[in-house]
């Protein structure tokens, strides 16, 4: 909100302005006329449309912005649903493999353990103690309560290698191979990741959900790197993401399914921007409550064509669209509805504290006088996701 003064009658009156949005565009008739016949004839809630894409896939990446609440819960809305047509695993960034043993038995155990839960989820980073992404455990375990004995459980397996950021106390350490090699002892997360997929589920001939960060989820897209704001000079693309690795292992039997969120901007990676300079929000903003939440294909269809100028994930591309970006697309709500993930009660306490602050990834951060209460308040600040996306309509 912006703070003005109005003076009336000799009173002074404070008035609030709502800050300035970001315009979407006019669609022009046509083009939208074109989207929204196609959402109407093809129209498949999220879940729908993700178990639909299992029959002639085996992988399939989700990629989120990340901390987003809703998004989370899909994937708690998907866990029976993926059980019950044949897709038994669930593949998460957000846990370490080397805990793939306590997972298992934390999912099949008896009796829920919130305390290992919270164990897993803290090895994997401190930083990540939010409530909706430990309750995927949760929602796994209840699922397997109710399936006879000797009859297969559903499975969540973490992806993820174990980083130790106690190793780094300076910036300039990012850049030092030896201590970097510390930090990522089970070498670059992205290849990590994606033997996991391969040993576990390719090679076994199992189907998988991947619930991941968009930028280890893309297949056929090669994201920018080393793009300078200075002088402005991209040095390549990147071809070794963990859904670039399995799409050149298995090809079309993967795909990239895209959670709407922003884009970031071109000349500024902390700024963001509407994706497809804002065609679908426009378009979702004025259909029909009935079609939405929606999910629906991109390649092959008029929204395969949609520009991306203004974001950054041009670069490197001649002619980028949407269906160079992802397969795949998930519309829930305006983003001035996204609302962020909750910290969970008790995550970050005085016993774990000091070890928290060793695996903070920025250097400056590493106050040992740090409180409890100073930690969490950091966690939930990053998923402050309404004040993150307050420009959006």
């Amino acid at each position: 909100m912006v703070l003005g003064v109005s003076i009336l009658a000799g009173i002074i009156l404070l008035v609030f302005y709502p800050q300035k949005k970001l315009a979407l565009p006019i669609i022009d008739q046509s083009m939208r006329a074109e989207l929204e016949a196609y959402i109407i004839e093809h129209y498949k809630t999220p879940e729908e449309y993700i178990i639909d894409k299992f029959m002639d896939h085996d992988i399939i990446f989700l990629g989120e912005y990340h901390r987003i609440k809703h998004d989370v819960e899909l994937v708690h809305d998907l866990i029976p649903l993926l059980y019950k047509n044949g897709i038994y695993n669930l593949g998460i960034e957000f846990a370490c493999y080397e805990d793939q043993d306590k997972i298992d038995l934390l999912i099949t155990a008896d009796e829920y353990d919130q305390s290992l839960a919270y164990a897993i989820q803290f090895n994997f980073w401190p930083y990540w103690g939010y409530q909706e992404y430990i309750d995927i455990y949760k929602d796994a375990w209840e699922l397997n309560q109710k399936i006879p004995e000797g009859v297969k459980k559903f499975r969540i397996v973490g992806l993820n290698s174990k980083q130790d950021w106690r190793y780094l106390k300076t910036e300039e350490d990012r850049n030092n191979p030896e201590i970097m090699g510390k930090i990522m002892k089970d070498g670059p997360g992205d290849q990590f990741m994606a033997e996991v997929i391969i040993e576990e589920f390719i090679d076994k001939g199992e189907k998988a959900l991947i619930y991941c960060g968009i930028n280890h989820g893309y297949t056929k897209y090669k994201q920018p790197y080393f793009y300078h704001d200075n002088d402005q000079q991209l040095v390549g693309l990147f071809n070794d993401r963990m859904g670039n690795i399995i799409y050149e292992k298995i090809g079309e039997k993967c795909l990239t399914i895209f959670l709407h969120s922003p884009w970031p901007s071109r000349d500024d990676l902390s700024e963001f921007v509407y994706p497809v300079e804002g065609i679908i929000d426009s378009l979702m903003l004025n259909m029909d409550e009935k079609y939405k939440p929606v999910g629906f294909d991109v390649n092959g269809t008029p929204f395969e064509n949609l520009p991306g100028n203004s974001s950054f994930w041009q670069h490197g591309y001649n002619d980028f669209n949407l269906s160079i970006y992802c397969d795949g697309y998930i519309y829930m709500k305006p983003l001035s509805e996204y609302r962020g993930v909750e910290v969970a009660p008790g995550f970050i306490n005085e016993e774990n504290r000091i070890e928290a602050i060793h695996q903070s990834t920025n250097p400056n951060n590493k106050n040992f006088n740090r409180t409890v209460a100073d930690l969490i308040e950091g966690i939930k600040n990053d998923a402050n996701i309404q004040k993150r996306f307050k420009k959006f309509r």
